[in-house]
């Protein structure tokens, strides 16, 4: 079969598995935008959503009826027509996001309602996109690109509100490019499957192609992750895999003075784009969830909640701690992630036991932990002056050795620790780098590392 040929039977197997998911999806989305509406108007009084709201509940009313009828016989038009639909939900969310910001009763309080709110819809758009996940850059950015411009033009940000409006735009690029390497690869594997055993070049041309964007894509992946720490007093390392990984961190100043700072790890099992694509969740959700910053515990518990039955067979270990510097004092709770490492400064060495019951995230419900006996938990403990934390994830300790053909294990890193007490978090974290990059060659690399160092 000729390239054009296999091109057309693609969009046409497209457009068969865009039409079936459509019919689940678009009449869903018309009820859920209309409940939205009720409310709007009759609880909330915000009279102003009407036609933003009727806008896609029209187009998927539409979309539907003629799914159910003439759609199969012009199926070349289904994912054209599934792309308004969509589009038509963005410009709904956009458009009361900017009626709200333009007149805004509580200004801090709305623009991290907008942030969340245009994540929201971007992620769900995603997810039900199916056939038109190709048209997602131009869904994402593009609208995205003009609600800034908007915005900017707008009103006079803060340094903070510009950080927060940030958040969709790492969300949208992020979410175009993974939309981009799906469809790509989703592509490239019907074509594989009718040429490969005609012609073994495709499949090498293939490959290298798909690490490209893979090494692309981990390089966003960094993206949504703060390259730089908020404050001197804490040192990181973070050094990914060659592919798209599982690893995620963030800091958030609970205060404006930085001197009490909560620190988000976690790692997100497998790797690849189902993983990075648990990160962005994570991410997401993290910014969402500021009501629980300072209680650990909760926190665990609330992104449990969200995280159960949508991630699949994956899972992911978390820790998360409150530094007070002022205080000196430390504040966790983990969910089956390592726990902090306490170095003194007379260069003894102290685990932190792990709080509560723990049980890594995703895999079951609150209620369901507590009938296992499972439970976050958080813990605070006073700690000297000139004292170190030391907080990790298994990438560290699980590199295989090739020269001692075993892992490097805990006490390798502890013993490191140990020798080099007296140096500064930062001094601390570019021997630890060097200990490695001198004992493992990149060939052996087989999950990310990130090591966080905390000086009180």
């Amino acid at each position: 079969m000729k390239t054009e040929d296999l091109k057309q039977q693609y969009y046409i197997n497209q457009s068969y598995k865009t039409l079936t998911i459509s019919k689940i999806t678009s009449p869903a989305v018309a009820i859920v935008i209309a409940l939205f509406l009720y409310q709007d108007i009759y609880i909330l009084h915000f009279d102003f959503t009407l036609w933003y709201r009727l806008l896609p509940i029209i187009m998927c009313s539409i979309y539907f009826i003629l799914s159910l009828t003439i759609l199969k016989q012009y199926i070349h038009y289904v994912i054209p027509l599934y792309t308004i639909v969509l589009a038509s939900g963005i410009i709904m969310i956009l458009g009361i996001a900017y009626h709200i910001f333009i007149n805004p009763i509580h200004p801090d309080y709305y623009v991290s309602n907008v942030s969340a709110g245009i994540q929201t819809v971007f992620i769900v758009t995603f997810l039900i996109s199916s056939g038109a996940l190709r048209y997602m850059p131009l869904l994402l950015l593009i609208p995205l690109s003009l609600f800034i411009f908007i915005i900017a033009m707008k009103a006079q940000l803060t340094t903070n509100e510009w950080t927060t409006l940030s958040n969709p735009i790492a969300t949208a690029f992020f979410l175009s490019l993974l939309a981009f390497i799906t469809e790509q690869r989703n592509f490239k594997d019907f074509m594989l499957n009718n040429k490969l055993e005609a012609n073994e070049e495709i499949l090498s041309r293939y490959k290298f192609t798909m690490e490209k964007e893979l090494t692309f894509a981990s390089q966003l992946h960094r993206f949504i992750m703060p390259l730089n720490s908020p404050t001197s007093k804490i040192s990181l390392y973070y050094r990914p895999y060659y592919s798209l990984g599982g690893d995620f961190y963030d800091f958030i100043s609970l205060d404006k003075t930085k001197n009490r700072i909560g620190i988000f790890l976690s790692d997100v099992t497998g790797h690849g784009i189902s993983s990075a694509f648990i990160t962005a969740l994570l991410k997401h959700y993290l910014i969402v969830g500021k009501k629980y910053y300072l209680k650990p515990d909760k926190l665990l518990y609330y992104l449990n909640e969200y995280l159960t039955d949508t991630i699949g067979s994956n899972f992911v270990t978390a820790l998360y701690c409150i530094i007070d510097f002022n205080k000196r004092e430390l504040t966790y709770s983990n969910a089956a992630h390592y726990p902090p490492v306490i170095i003194h400064e007379d260069g003894t060495l102290i685990e932190l036991p792990k709080t509560g019951k723990p049980f890594p995230i995703g895999i079951l419900k609150k209620r369901d932990l507590l009938k296992k006996g499972k439970y976050y938990a958080v813990s605070t403990i006073k700690l000297k002056k000139n004292s170190k934390i030391v907080l990790y994830t298994d990438g560290v300790i699980e590199l295989y050795n090739p020269i001692t053909k075993s892992n490097i294990g805990s006490s390798t890193l502890f013993d490191i620790v140990k020798k080099h007490y007296k140096l500064s978090g930062n001094e601390l974290i570019h021997t630890i780098e060097e200990y490695l990059n001198s004992h493992i060659t990149s060939e052996f690399i087989n999950d990310d590392i990130c090591v966080i160092v905390i000086e009180v």
